[in-house]
């Protein structure tokens, strides 16, 4: 078990606005792979796949010519670890059984913590990592669909895998592609084809999506901003700003035995009828956005911070005028103790708003699952913003 990191404290101190100077760093470029996650829906003739115990995973796919189908329920105990999963079934696997190393898909089912909910992206992530290497390739569909290529090399073979995770509920439809690097040009259409066209066979109410609980969030003279949460998160510290330009509302996760993680969103108006920050500006008001979080959850403990990595919200998922986030490994004076920090900062017109998270430091399988909840809940958040600034949202 880790050590608690956050000591709860009630009291709020925003006044460390632009105190913090901090050298900025090189972008983090997201780059490479793509082309491995292509998605392909196909007209032609379909195949069904049931599961009686959950059918709201029931589903229909392109039929792969040359392709046989071996049901069979094979539980996969390596999950467990993570403290996320109750069940992680393979239902069925499919080849062409003169070829089977050339191509492999598995289906499998897997239930999931409400209180530890997390983004398909990452769900296939830790998948992917289990089977095969960390990802070189990610694609995110919305939080409920996530796409993820690795590569790895065994037996003397290089292998590709390619992971999709669907949440519906508390439950996961994965399907694993494995196929070797030698047949990508065969076996990558196949797949993109199958994937693609994958289609589940009844619509359901998202008991994830219902639960969520709304807040007005003070953001600015006479302006809420509504943003969702879910249920074992608790406003633990808020300040309007009572005669300052700027408010913020810290939330920690009740359902946390550990007490290591922490969401807060903040709001820094200006005077200007539009802002245009530096890259500096933007990389000083992140530190000090960690420093305010910090100062309200481990009150007068100095911290050291070191970036790790910048990134943008680009293509169909920009938001704001202008949009940084920031990854940072925080250490705390006398531990030797890593939290991980992440901000992400859009500017729009004359408001910053801040989406920001403290986690533990993602060294073990339990911090891995308290870091995907933490950025289930940011994503959660993120989207609410898009949908107040008038951005389309992916469901």
């Amino acid at each position: 078990m880790m050590n608690q990191l956050f000591i709860r404290s009630s009291r709020v101190c925003l006044a460390l606005m632009f105190c913090i100077a901090i050298p900025v760093g090189k972008f983090a470029m997201a780059e490479g792979n793509q082309q491995h996650l292509q998605l392909e829906k196909s007209s032609a003739e379909s195949e069904a796949f049931s599961f009686p115990e959950l059918p709201f995973l029931d589903f229909h796919s392109a039929k792969l010519e040359d392709f046989m189908w071996f049901p069979g329920q094979k539980p996969i105990p390596d999950m467990e670890k993570y403290g996320v999963f109750t069940s992680v079934t393979q239902q069925t696997a499919g080849y062409d059984p003169v070829s089977r190393d050339h191509l492999e898909i598995q289906v499998l089912t897997a239930e999931i913590k409400p209180e530890k909910v997390a983004r398909s992206l990452d769900y296939a992530r830790l998948f992917v990592m289990e089977w095969a290497a960390a990802p070189s390739a990610m694609k995110s569909h919305g939080r409920d669909r996530g796409d993820v290529f690795a590569a790895t090399a065994g037996n003397g073979f290089d292998r590709f895998e390619r992971v999709g995770v669907w949440r519906r509920r508390t439950s996961l439809l994965i399907v694993r592609a494995s196929y070797g690097q030698d047949q990508a040009a065969k076996a990558e259409p196949l797949i993109a084809r199958f994937l693609g066209s994958l289609a589940f066979d009844q619509p359901v109410e998202d008991s994830v999506e219902s639960s969520l609980q709304r807040l007005k969030l003070p953001a600015k003279a006479n302006a809420d901003y509504s943003f969702r949460l879910p249920g074992n998160w608790q406003k633990i510290a808020e300040d309007r700003g009572a005669g300052k330009p700027y408010s913020g509302t810290l939330f920690i996760d009740s359902k946390d035995p550990n007490g290591n993680t922490a969401v807060s969103i903040m709001f820094f108006p200006s005077d200007k009828s539009t802002l245009s920050p530096t890259d500096e500006q933007l990389r000083q008001l992140a530190a000090t956005v960690v420093g305010i979080e910090l100062e309200n959850l481990r009150p007068n403990v100095g911290h050291t911070l070191n970036e790790e990595a910048v990134f943008m919200l680009e293509g169909d998922e920009t938001i704001g005028d202008q949009n940084r986030g920031y990854i940072d490994a925080v250490t705390l004076q006398g531990s030797e103790e890593k939290i991980r920090a992440k901000t992400l900062l859009v500017v729009k017109g004359d408001l910053v708003t801040v989406i920001a998270s403290l986690s533990a430091y993602p060294r073990t399988p339990s911090a891995i699952a308290t870091m995907i909840h933490t950025d289930f809940v940011t994503q959660v958040a993120t989207d609410d913003l898009r949908e107040r600034l008038n951005l389309p949202v992916k469901p």
